[in-house]
Formats: C-alpha cells, structure tokens, sequence
C-alpha cells in the first residue's frame, strides 16, 4: 500500500479526541453551562521552527564542543599512562555496564522523548506530566535491580584484580540510567540548553577525576570514581529544570489508552535498543574478547570506535537539534515533518562527508600523533571505522520520522537482519583480522541498515533528496581528499603532515563547495536566520563565511 500524504494530515490520535470530547461533555452535563460560555480550546497555531531548531543547534553544538573535547583530552592521557593491555579490559567493563544500564531502561527513554514531545507539541502538557513522572519512577526501580544483579556478578565472575573499579562502574549505573529520562524530558521541550548544561558539569567533574586519578597514581579505580561522580552530577543538573517545569501543572494520572500505546512503543523500541548496540554500538567488543587473545585488539577498536564515534556527531549536531521538533511536528503537522526530513539529509551529508572523509584520509598522522608507536596497528581500524560511520551519520532524520510514526515493526524486522549480518561477519573475521575484522563487520551492517531505513522513509513517506546537490557535494568532497592526501604522502613528520592538511584540506572543500553551488538560495536564507541567533562577534563571521559560499548576486541567478 502506498502512502497518502492525505492520510496524515487528516489524522488524530485517539486519545487526544477521547480528551477533547469528555471535556466537552463535561462542560455540557454542568446545568449551569450553556453554549454561549462554553470555551472550546483553539488550535494551536503554526510556529516557525527556525529560531527553535537554531537555538538547540547552537547548544548541541556547544555540547558537542564539550563532549569532543572531554574525549580527545581523556582518551589520548589515559591510552597513553594505562597502556592498551589494562584498557582493554576496563573499556569491556565501562561497555558492558552502559550497554545494560540502555537495554535494561526497556525503551523508557526513548518512549519518554516520543510521549512527551508529542503532548507539549499539542499542547497537553498535564499528559506529559504524567508521562515524565510514570517512566521516572520505573527507571529508577529499574536501575537498583539492575545494580544489584551487577553487584553479584562482580563478586562472582570478574577479575578480583579489576573488582573495585568494577564495582564503582556497575554503581554509577543507577544515575546513569535515571539520567535518561530526564534528558529526553529536555529534549522532548525543545530546549537543548537544559542538557549542555549536565553536559558541561558532567565532563568537567570527569576531566578533573582523570587528572587527578592520573596524578596520584589512583588509575583505573580513580576513572571509575570520576565515572561515577560526573554521572551523579550530570543526573542532578539535568533534573532540576525539568522538576521546576513541572510545579505549575496540574497532575493528572496517566490515562489507560495511552499507558497501552506507552507499552507497546516501549517492547518495540527495547527491541531496537538490543538491535542499536549490535549494529551501532561496539558490541564487536564481545567478539573481540571471546574470539581473539590479543586484549590490545579490544582497545585498539574501542579507542578507534570512540573517537571517530565523536567526530561523526559534528555532523548529527543539526539532526539531533532537528529531532524534538520533528517529534512535536508529528502533534502539530505532518507535512512540515516531511519537508524538515527531507531538508535534513543534505546538511548533515554537507558535514558528515567532508569531516569523516577528511579525518579518514589524515588518519595515519592523527593516531601517530596522538596516541603514540604503541597505537600504530590502530591505524587502519581507524580509517575503516571513520569511513563507515557515514552511514549512521545521516541516519537519525529517517530514523526519528519512524519513530515520531511509531512505524517500529519495519525497523525491527530488518534490523534482525543487520544484526545477523554483524554477528556473522564477526565470527569471520576477527579471529584472523582482528580489530579491523571488527571495524569492517560493524560498518557494513551500518550501513546495511542505514540504506534500508532510509529505502523506507523514501518509499513509504513523501521525502525526497536532492540527488544534484548530493552530488556537487561528492565531487567538492572529492577535490578536498585529493589535496589531503597529496599533502600526507609528503616525507615530513607526522605533526606537521597534521597540521597542514586539516587547514588545506578546508580551505579547497570551501572554495569547491561555492565553485560547484552546494548552497543555493534558500539555504542562503536559513543560514542568515542562523547567524542572527548567534551573538554578535561568532554571527558576523558566520555571516561572512555565508556571504563567501552563497553570494547575494549567485542566490538570484540559481532562483532566476
């Protein structure tokens, strides 16, 4: 059956009809009611999405900043003093505990961020009260049983070596997972500034405790203390707002109906959470661990994963300021959804393509550089992981459309058939390739899974790329990995081969990019309303990198 775009907008959810008409009943069953006092609630209007969709990109962005920069300074210090034997196994234990603080949530957040910014979209805020509150509770019941069961496979099955950095690790559970849902409660707000906020105190407590760990000697069970103390931190900056936001509205209890809809969106989404962290998220670990003796292997693709993990959300930083409106949009019109998906795909590529190519092609001289001779056959797992990211990149507008859809069953069924793939290509390869094998088999299930979701949204949804600006956009990402690349096989040393590419290497993707016309008239438009949020000193500049990309006089000629 295809899709009637008719359909949608014509759509409205059962429960908000059932709320609407009891209320009027009510009203009417009064004897002191009549019709001429009867108060019907207005629609609520249409908004421009810019200023909202700008604001969290900025905060995303400054978030980002943060999170990248906790990362490199980390990473690179504690690779460097721990060494890649005894990181191996403590990255295991730090995945193995995050991975089942997400599975365990049992879709709770990603149910919270669905619900919630669906009811401030339409406007029900005493619903998304009750959502906020309902999933807070269960996360948290959720999280003290999952760190009790922790707690006895430390004591029974871990490393007595390892023993208490694992128990600090397997406690920091607990605010770990309650964290989710108030960071989806942010979200769901549209109001970024909420997270960057826990963001900001959570790395800055994290840096601290890994100087300090690092200092004293403390190593791996003074990060697992700074583990522990940032994500109680991040749990209570986060929380605060959203319990502030909350006084003023009335409580009500969660209705029947949309506890129902809340269950069966949360078993589906828990499925894909399991799908997620075999697809995308490191779950090559295991493998690593089960299928080579090598533990050097684990950090090599772990500390690869990671950081090519983080550079691919420089160009997520607009889908991820994008995704609360494109959930509000779905409670307050379906078309812009559409419109807003399609528009998405093409930014994030015009980032993800030059920035994941262009770290790929200087790959060599980055691991040198940073993590040192003992890192050297890291190299290729990181040019292959970096490449294969791009996929995952430009995921997240099709993937939060299904979402905001509940069109879930789609996703899970194909997404079994990624994960076989992965799990398949790792028993392959990694016996024989190691780490590699592993960055090999992670990103062609990515991608794998990538296309489908996509094929989906593009076949079932009226979303549409623009294929000629896709394909400006290769050639002028084309022309910046050429320099690149000439500038690498250069026989200077490793810092300066750095130093000079990743400058060369923006300068030509610039120049190229307004060349072949990436940008075009109403990207032009977009991109000045942008910089009008910024303050004054960053949007003058950002001005004038759009004046250089889309000039006036080439915006009317390409209209023309």
């Amino acid at each position: 059956m295809r899709f009637d775009p008719s359909d949608f907008s014509s759509f409205e959810t059962a429960h908000s009809r059932a709320l609407k008409t009891s209320g009027i009943l009510t009203a009417l069953s009064n004897p002191k009611t009549s019709l001429t006092n009867l108060t019907i609630p207005a629609p609520i209007p249409a908004r421009s999405n810019a200023k909202v969709i700008g604001r969290n990109f900025i905060f995303i962005g400054l978030e980002l900043v943060i999170t990248l920069v906790c990362t490199l300074l980390t990473t690179v210090a504690i690779a460097r003093v721990i060494g890649p034997t005894k990181l191996g196994y403590f990255n295991l234990i730090f995945w193995l505990t995050s991975i089942t603080s997400a599975v365990g949530s049992l879709g709770i957040p990603l149910t919270t961020f669905k619900y919630m910014g669906e009811f401030l979209g339409g406007g029900q805020k005493e619903l998304a009260r009750a959502v906020f509150f309902y999933n807070l509770w269960a996360q948290t019941a959720i999280s003290c049983a999952l760190t009790v069961i922790g707690m006895v496979a430390v004591f029974t099955v871990a490393d007595p070596a390892y023993r208490l950095c694992s128990i600090l690790l397997v406690l920091s559970m607990i605010p770990n997972m309650i964290t989710f849902v108030p960071s989806q409660a942010n979200s769901a707000a549209e109001d970024a500034s909420l997270n960057t906020r826990g963001a900001f105190v959570g790395a800055l407590v994290y840096v601290v405790a890994v100087a300090v760990s690092l200092w004293l000697g403390w190593n791996l069970v003074g990060i697992a203390a700074g583990v522990l103390l940032y994500r109680t931190a991040e749990l209570a900056v986060k929380t605060v707002p959203v319990l502030r936001s909350m006084k003023s509205v009335p409580r009500v209890p969660l209705p029947r109906e949309i506890r129902k809809r809340m269950f069966s969106f949360s078993g589906l989404s828990t499925g894909l959470m399991i799908l997620q962290i075999v697809i995308w998220d490191r779950s090559d670990i295991i493998f690593l661990k089960l299928l080579q003796p090598d533990i050097r292997q684990l950090a090599f693709f772990s500390v690869c994963f990671s950081v090519a993990d983080r550079l691919m959300r420089v160009p997520q930083t607009f889908a991820n300021a994008l995704s609360p409106s494109q959930m509000a949009e779905y409670g307050r019109d379906k078309e812009r959804l559409f419109k807003m998906t399609s528009k998405a795909s093409t930014y994030i590529l015009l980032g993800a393509l030059p920035i994941l190519i262009g770290i790929a092609c200087v790959g060599g001289p980055f691991v040198r550089v940073m993590y040192g001779s003992q890192y050297l056959p890291a190299i290729p797992v990181f040019i292959v992981v970096a490449l294969l990211s791009i996929p995952k990149a430009v995921l997240t507008p099709a993937q939060t459309l299904l979402y905001s859809a509940e069109d879930l069953g789609f996703v899970l069924k194909w997404g079994c058939v990624a994960a076989a793939m992965n799990v398949l290509l790792d028993v392959a390869l990694i016996p024989s390739h190691g780490a590699l094998g592993a960055a090999w088999a992670n990103g062609i299930a990515q991608t794998f899974a990538a296309l489908t979701i996509w094929g989906r949204v593009l076949v079932r949804y009226p979303v549409r790329i623009d294929g000629p600006v896709v394909l400006r956009l290769a050639a002028a990402t084309l022309a910046m990995a050429a320099v690149v690349l000439g500038i690498v096989a250069m026989p200077f040393d490793p810092l300066i081969k750095l130093s000079v590419a990743v400058p060369a290497g923006a300068i030509v993707f610039l120049v190229t990019s307004r060349m072949f016309a990436v940008l075009q008239k109403d990207d032009r438009r977009r991109l000045l309303q942008f910089s009008a949020l910024l303050p004054t000193p960053v949007g003058s500049s950002f001005k004038c990198l759009v004046d250089f990309l889309v000039p006036q006089t080439h915006a009317v000629e390409v209209s023309r």
